[in-house]
């Protein structure tokens, strides 16, 4: 069992669930049927980056489509010998209450909401704001997509007639 795996199963059994999911969950662990948990782990002792929490699809459909809930369990660790030692967890935190000041949607499928640097919480975030700041992060991510691949599509495409065959 890989360290993710072995966190995932501590977090759920806290909260006094089974950890259980289909693969294709939202969460890795249900406090409800309309409440997804994802817990997110971080080892200390190695060089990290953006971890990715969630698709904006599954987010979308599972949150604003479905009007569900999901939270997140943010918990550093570290391995001492043959055991692992969890250093740092958050508590359940809400998606809704993660400011997008840590947040980027960054390029896969149909993009990827990813934690940048340290986890910013606002208390009393409602979904409605989150979804706003969600509608403004989206944006840029178009932009920034659309810029990239009209850069690379000059590369190609070009007038048959013109091309030296």
């Amino acid at each position: 069992m890989d360290a993710y795996e072995k966190i995932e199963a501590i977090i759920a059994e806290k909260y006094e669930r089974d950890g259980k999911t289909t693969r294709k969950a939202v969460g890795d662990f249900m406090m409800s049927d309309n409440h997804a948990v994802n817990v997110k782990s971080n080892n200390v002792e190695k060089q990290n980056y953006s971890p990715n929490l969630i698709s904006i699809k599954k987010m979308h459909e599972w949150v604003f489509e479905e009007k569900k809930d999901i939270s997140f369990v943010f918990v550093d660790y570290k391995v001492v010998g043959d055991k692992l030692e969890i250093v740092a967890e958050t508590p359940l935190t809400p998606i809704e209450t993660i400011s997008w000041d840590c947040l980027s949607i960054e390029a896969q499928g149909y993009g990827v909401i990813q934690k940048i640097g340290g986890l910013i919480v606002i208390e009393g975030q409602t979904k409605c704001e989150f979804y706003k700041g969600f509608l403004k992060e989206y944006g840029r991510f178009r932009d920034k997509e659309n810029r990239k691949h009209e850069k690379f599509s000059r590369k190609f495409i070009k007038d048959p007639e013109t091309i030296d065959w």
